[in-house]
């Protein structure tokens, strides 16, 4: 090239591939390198590709339009950037859709991509969704706006709304011209390469305060996860396919004020069941609980695993490892010896005093 790219140089380049790429700054896609095939054999099909290279003095803008936003120069490692820059690429503002909305009925929606070097949590992708109080857009808001004072305002928000529009078959139905199942899925993440952390995660504005307590952070949530009249009678809200992990639902970090989980039981089959049914179950009836034994009956053991109480299937009970009737069974014979000589002995007095009454 004629000049070295620099952060003022946007380059159009059609060299690669069936598509566009367009590159500000001296980017490594310049050279043929695509840093998103790295490690990786995943086929990938472009069209347009947005390239951008971010440095500690890369400009930003404040609301103002005036490049006085916070600028983080040269941090020490581990320090804080909290709030420090917001980048995205591309920006997206709707006007058909109105990011500056004022009619009650009407969604909007707007889009920022993000793509950084390894820092300490680079985001991919952003998506944001911000109500704005009534006193700053006193000045643009129609006539026809109902006015109210900023300490009543109130929005109603979604960060990012996702809409499947199944015009297909329903799940479980399979087409005779495709032959196999096809799934419909809200949201799917998909890790790649090395072993991956979480694949949701829920934070809040200052949830890396830790000497904050719950009550006391900022944009918390009231619900980790809601289902809302959203499955039918045959559902199941959570399920997992893996063959083999190491734990299914862990709150042992939390301590809970009013149970770690609750059910709404009220008979067979509604509690919680083992081995579909075949170990057994524990549910309500009323106000009393019930557990059902397995089909091969209950063990109780003791902390080192050495076998307490058992009930069998046909409540046979074995008591320390020994047979309950087994052990019973001398007491019986004893009871019994005791009860005959306790009959003998009465019939023996009745008949001593008979003979004592009668004179000789």
């Amino acid at each position: 090239m004629p000049v070295m790219p620099n952060l003022n140089t946007r380059i159009v380049d059609l060299r690669y591939g069936g598509g566009m790429s367009l590159v500000r700054g001296n980017h490594p896609r310049l050279s043929g390198m695509w840093p998103q095939y790295s490690g990786l054999d995943t086929g990938l099909r472009k069209n347009i590709v947005i390239s951008d290279v971010i440095t500690h003095d890369a400009g930003v803008e404040n609301r103002k339009r005036r490049g006085e936003g916070r600028q983080p120069g040269k941090q020490e490692p581990g320090a804080d950037l909290r709030g420090v820059r917001q980048y995205a690429q591309p920006l997206s503002e709707p006007a058909e859709r109105g990011v500056v909305l004022f009619a009650h009925d009407q969604r909007r929606g707007s889009v920022g991509g993000q793509r950084g070097l390894p820092s300490r949590r680079p985001v991919v992708g952003r998506f944001s969704e911000r109500a704005l109080l009534a006193g700053s857009l006193e000045r643009l808001c129609p006539a026809c706006t109902a006015s109210f004072k900023d300490e009543d305002f109130d929005a109603a928000l979604v960060g990012l709304e996702v809409d499947v529009l199944n015009g297909g078959l329903p799940h479980g139905s399979v087409s005779p011209a495709v032959g196999i199942p096809l799934s419909k899925v809200g949201v799917q993440i998909v890790g790649f390469g090395k072993r991956n952390t979480a694949a949701v995660e829920l934070r809040s504005e200052d949830t890396d305060d830790h000497a904050k307590q719950p009550d006391e952070r900022r944009g918390t949530w009231h619900y980790g996860l809601i289902e809302h009249n959203a499955l039918d009678s045959g559902s199941t809200f959570l399920i997992t396919t893996s063959s083999a992990a190491k734990r299914g639902i862990d709150f042992s970090m939390t301590r809970y004020a009013d149970s770690a989980i609750r059910l709404n039981s009220d008979g067979s089959r509604t509690g919680i069941s083992f081995n579909e049914y075949k170990g057994g179950e524990i549910y309500a009836e009323g106000e009393a609980l019930v557990m059902r034994t397995g089909a091969l009956g209950l063990s109780l053991l003791t902390p080192n695993g050495r076998e307490l109480f058992w009930i069998g299937r046909f409540g046979s009970v074995r008591w320390n490892g020994i047979s309950v009737p087994f052990l019973v069974a001398p007491l019986l014979v004893i009871l019994g010896w005791l009860i005959v000589s306790h009959l003998r002995m009465v019939r023996e007095l009745k008949e001593l005093r008979l003979h004592l009454r009668t004179p000789t």
